[in-house]
């Protein structure tokens, strides 16, 4: 027995050894370190980092990234976000540039920004792009040129945007095939994507985004593409399509969904070709339609089915979405909510847009503002109060002085080339009641037309459709410490507001509700309203890569660059202005039609004062008026 024993004492001292060995080779194994992040600030380095990263990994980026002409591309599961809170955006793609098979996250104002790709165009295929967050968010931005920017995208998936998916200027033409939209978001219109350029949207689809999913003012072609619980934000009522340009749907789909007016009720018989005017649709199938666009208990009217009243839509639909700038979403946004002071910024550098030539419109009627410092506009209402810091002053006037010529521009630089692409309008609809079963007017109740009136002896100052009231007149009202500063430099913030308020109603209603397309504009800022207005009717377009430079000083050059876009060019021979740069076009048609005098001591770069800018636009105005 005792031999027994000894032997298996023996046994267990033998294996303790070797169980405290593997013991301490589990313990004992290097404890797995976490990766450090990879950080790159080039586009040779984001390449390298690429090539050498595995499934899964992420690339921060500590700058953003500019790609002409090259192609970026993987086949690994790789995400871009962003390394730095200052970044604007993650990559800037210009002409020629490729992009495929990459994830995109971050809080950046927009993650890709499109410019310049005029010839060979921008490509970005089967990439991702997801957000969770709450502040705003766009996906691309696609902006303008006078050549036309050219963009392709295909097979990409877009999720959670809250500035829209994608945002597309004017003079642009833009493909997006075989994409899926999912849970984007605006406030104004577009949830999905927005795009006042030319827009063909192919084999894709759209699924809660809001408001609404797709928004064009332009020239729209939707072939085969699927829509469902797309809704207008403030409402909750459904919302596809809003367009007011030319649209053509083709659907050969072989399903049970048909297109329907969302305001009348009224199928949309395929295809529907170049129809042009504002339209509302929604996707729906027959019984969802049914339960739809049934009519609200008490809407009849003697009786008559809703079925037989096919009610027009109004003309001037309202904002759809709300207004990203003023509470309520009020359309347009009241002068009244302006800063004290008016003048925004303004200026394009860029080369003046040679090809507006804008037709001569109807005078719209001066607009019923109610702000309480804006002298031109009579109120219909008891003003409200400003919500914003007296930031600019300038108002408009109705005073009939004319004012003097503008004094030479005082001594400075400038700056700001300003990469002039103007986009044209982003038109919001407010969803009107559904169909109402009333009687149809009689023809002795339609209201009776106006006695004409003669044509305007002046042709009017128009850019894009945005007309000038020339019956208005710019004042300083000061800063609130009852000065003028006349003597300060105007500010491109400034200059917008100023611009702004020179617009007839017709003109603000039409382009107030854009989205917003510049990185440096806060959405809550006092100036946003007016740039962003300008912005869509074209009159300008930012300094470049994406930014308006709010704060910037506007300079002769630029002020005359935007005011001959609401005029034809003009050939002029200056004899006494020395100058050849971006804004000699602009420079020689305000020669031409008297704006200016061809002084040799006049310095196009020059900064222009508040009080120099008021003098010059006056004078402007007093040669249009009727």
């Amino acid at each position: 027995m005792k031999k027994v024993i000894l032997i298996v004492l023996t046994m267990l001292i033998l294996a303790i050894p070797a169980f405290a060995a593997e013991e301490n080779t589990a313990t004992d194994q290097p404890i797995q370190q976490e990766q450090e992040p990879v950080v790159v600030a080039t586009l040779d380095e984001l390449q390298a980092a690429i090539d050498t990263a595995e499934e899964d990994d992420v690339i921060y980026l500590s700058t953003e990234i500019h790609i002409e002409g090259e192609t970026l591309e993987t086949d690994k599961k790789l995400t871009i976000v962003s390394g730095n809170a200052e970044n604007n955006a993650l990559l800037y793609l210009d002409d020629g540039a490729k992009i495929s098979g990459f994830s995109f996250a971050g809080d950046n104002s927009a993650l890709i920004v499109v410019n310049y790709a005029t010839n060979n165009g921008v490509t970005i295929s089967n990439c991702i792009f997801d957000y969770n967050g709450n502040d705003y968010l766009e996906f691309i931005r696609i902006c303008g040129d006078l050549n036309i920017n050219k963009v392709y995208i295909d097979h990409c998936t877009f999720s959670g945007a809250t500035g829209r998916a994608i945002t597309i200027t004017a003079y642009t033409d833009v493909q997006i095939d075989s994409c899926n939209f999912e849970r984007n978001h605006t406030n104004s219109a577009g949830g999905a994507i927005s795009s006042s350029g030319k827009l063909q949207i192919l084999n894709s689809t759209f699924t809660d985004n809001s408001s609404s999913a797709v928004n064009s003012p332009d020239d729209l072609l939707i072939k085969n593409c699927q829509f469902s619980e797309n809704f207008i934000a403030h409402s909750g009522e459904k919302n596809d399509i809003f367009s007011t340009g030319k649209t053509t749907i083709i659907n050969d789909l072989d399903d049970s969904h048909d297109y329907y007016n969302e305001i009348t009720g009224e199928k949309i018989e395929m295809p529907l070709t170049d129809y042009e005017g504002t339209i509302q649709l929604i996707r729906l199938t027959e019984e969802q339609a049914a339960e739809y666009f049934v009519p609200d208990p008490g809407d009849t009217d003697n009786g008559e089915d809703a079925s037989s009243e096919q009610p027009q839509p109004p003309q001037q639909p309202g904002d759809q979405t709300g207004d990203d700038d003023t509470t309520g979403g009020e359309q347009p946004p009241q002068e009244s909510i302006q800063p004290s002071e008016g003048e925004g910024t303004g200026g394009d550098t860029n080369t003046p847009d040679t090809g507006d030539q804008n037709v001569p419109q109807q005078p719209a009627q001066p607009p019923q503002g109610d702000n309480e410092g804006d002298p031109t506009d009579t109120p219909s209402q008891p003003p409200e109060q400003p919500t914003e810091p007296p930031q600019d002053d300038s108002t408009d006037n109705p005073v009939d002085t004319t004012p003097d010529t503008p004094q030479k521009p005082s001594e400075g630089s400038n700056g700001n080339n300003d990469d002039y692409t103007p986009p044209i309008d982003y038109r919001p609809s407010q969803r009107p009641t559904k169909p109402s079963t009333g009687t149809k007017p009689e023809e002795n109740s339609k209201p009776q037309e106006q006695p004409e009136t003669s044509a305007p002896t002046k042709p009017q100052l128009a850019c894009n459709g945005a007309v000038i009231d020339t019956s208005r007149t710019v004042v300083l009202l000061g800063y609130g410490d009852g000065l003028l500063h006349e003597d300060d430099p105007l500010t491109r913030a400034q200059l917008a507001t100023i611009i702004y308020r020179l617009l007839d109603d017709e003109s603000i209603a039409k382009y107030s509700n854009a989205g917003l397309a510049f990185a440096d504009v806060a959405a809550d800022a006092w100036y946003t309203t007016y740039v962003k207005t300008i912005q869509a009717a074209g009159i300008v377009n930012g300094v470049g890569n994406g930014r308006y430079d709010p704060n910037g000083k506007v300079t002769w050059s630029q002020i005359l660059a935007i005011l001959s876009r609401f005029v034809e060019q003009k050939e002029y021979s200056l004899q006494h202005i020395q100058y050849s740069g971006w804004a000699q076009e602009a420079i020689q048609t305000a020669v031409a039609l008297n704006w200016i005098e061809d002084r040799a001591d006049f310095t196009p770069d020059a900064v222009i004062s508040r009080g120099e800018l008021v003098q010059l636009v006056n004078n402007v105005l007093e040669l249009y008026r009727a």
